[in-house]
């Protein structure tokens, strides 16, 4: 910041060096010289002219000159004193020009910092951790403010709504889900605030059980084609086992996507995913015990696990609640980066650090692309300054070397700021 307004001054003083010297050159030239001030010369000029008048008077009476010449001769020295004292006093701008430069000195930086303040972005100068603590600074400020003036006023259904997805975003599970019971008779005719407070309640309790499956299922009554709804459903659905539900479910969602797109891709791979548990519940009842069996031990052998911990250096950077994503990502077979969708992932606090941490398949994003099935991974952790999953600048990162699955000690150190 501090070079940034020593540039903006050095450009200032450059500036008004540029626009002042043709301004001050005179008078300076005035000043520092010996040439009379144009009063003086005006004076000179007069004495001059007195004696050679005085002179042609002399020629005159002295026969030199006749009464013709001599009237001749007074004119043109009248003409010339007429041409010597506008000289003289065209010398006087200069003090104008002083003066027009004083002015100039005086409001350029006024109006360019006026300028600046109104057409600019003083906060441009920040760094990206400070713009980072401000806007999270002001969005409390703004959700504080929002609650109390709701407390004031209960009836505002929609400002409760706005408070509730602002926890929600926020990860403040417990305030949102007690916002959302303040929303009043109207949530339990609007399929997509069931499905937010399904949500919330479901990441406290880590379970679609009991309240939050009632309230899908009640979401998706009113509206069955609602997004949220039907891909909270089928998550529940194939969490128990009940893949061919699960898997229409999901077919249903995708119909209203966009084909191609990173949301389509991820639940075609979930389809899939259930499909195919869903052709191996229909065998024997031993073998699908022995397959269940046998793919838990895999999975168990293939997590990964370690411990988090922060930075010393980055501590007064961050508040206890913020929010801490945990995830392992493929890395292909020469080393270079996979899928960007995790393969598993695990959501905490800063208040929680150090974190020993073990991630598995049951923690897959999708049924699609696991720990166990990747040739390599990297675990990486992340607190996010928005409290969302998705990156941002100025959130804290650290990350471990490229592993197989199954490593355990890993070691992560969130000591990078990212760009």
């Amino acid at each position: 910041m501090i070079s940034f307004y020593l540039a903006a001054a050095a450009i200032l003083a450059v500036a008004l060096l540029t626009l002042l010297r043709p301004l001050l050159h005179p008078w300076l030239k005035k000043t520092n010289s010996a040439t009379p001030s144009g009063d003086t010369l005006q004076t000179l000029n007069t004495a001059v002219h007195r004696d050679r008048l005085a002179e042609l008077d002399r020629d005159l009476a002295n026969g030199v000159l006749s009464a013709t010449d001599h009237a001749e001769a007074c004119n043109e020295l009248q003409r010339q004193l007429l041409d010597d004292t506008a000289s003289s006093e065209s010398a006087t701008p200069a003090t104008t020009s002083r003066k027009t430069a004083m002015v100039l000195a005086l409001l350029l930086p006024v109006l360019g910092i006026a300028l600046y303040l109104l057409l600019g972005s003083p906060s441009a100068v920040l760094s990206a951790d400070e713009q980072a603590r401000r806007a999270s600074a002001a969005m409390e400020k703004m959700v504080t403010e929002l609650a109390q003036k709701l407390e004031k006023e209960p009836g505002n259904t929609e400002g409760w709504v706005m408070l509730a997805r602002s926890y929600k975003a926020m990860g403040r599970w417990q305030d949102a889900e007690q916002a959302f019971q303040r929303v009043g008779p109207g949530l339990q005719q609007n399929a997509t605030l069931l499905a937010d407070l399904a949500e919330v309640i479901a990441q406290q309790t880590r379970s679609f059980e009991g309240r939050p499956r009632a309230l899908l299922q009640q979401a998706l009554k009113l509206d069955p084609n609602n997004l949220q709804a039907l891909l909270l459903g089928g998550t529940d659905l194939f969490e128990n086992e009940r893949y061919r539900e699960a898997a229409a479910l999901w077919e249903h969602l995708l119909k209203q996507l966009e084909p191609g797109s990173e949301d389509a891709q991820s639940i075609e791979a979930g389809i899939a995913r259930a499909r195919e548990f869903a052709a191996q519940s229909t065998k024997p009842k031993v073998d699908a015990q022995t397959t269940a069996k046998t793919t838990t031990k895999t999975a168990a052998k293939k997590a990964v696990s370690g411990r988090v911990e922060l930075s010393p250096a980055l501590r007064d950077k961050v508040k206890p609640a913020d929010v801490v994503f945990v995830f392992a990502r493929a890395v292909n077979a020469d080393g270079t980066p996979g899928p960007r969708m995790p393969l598993a992932a695990q959501r905490t606090r800063v208040a929680d650090l150090p974190l020993t941490f073990t991630l598995d398949d049951s923690q897959a994003i999708s049924p699609e692309a696991v720990i166990s099935t990747a040739a390599a991974v990297r675990v990486e952790a992340r607190i996010s300054r928005s409290g969302n999953a998705t990156p941002g600048k100025g959130d804290l990162t650290g990350k471990s070397a490229v592993v197989k699955p199954g490593a355990k000690n890993l070691h992560i150190l969130i000591d990078s700021i990212a760009e």
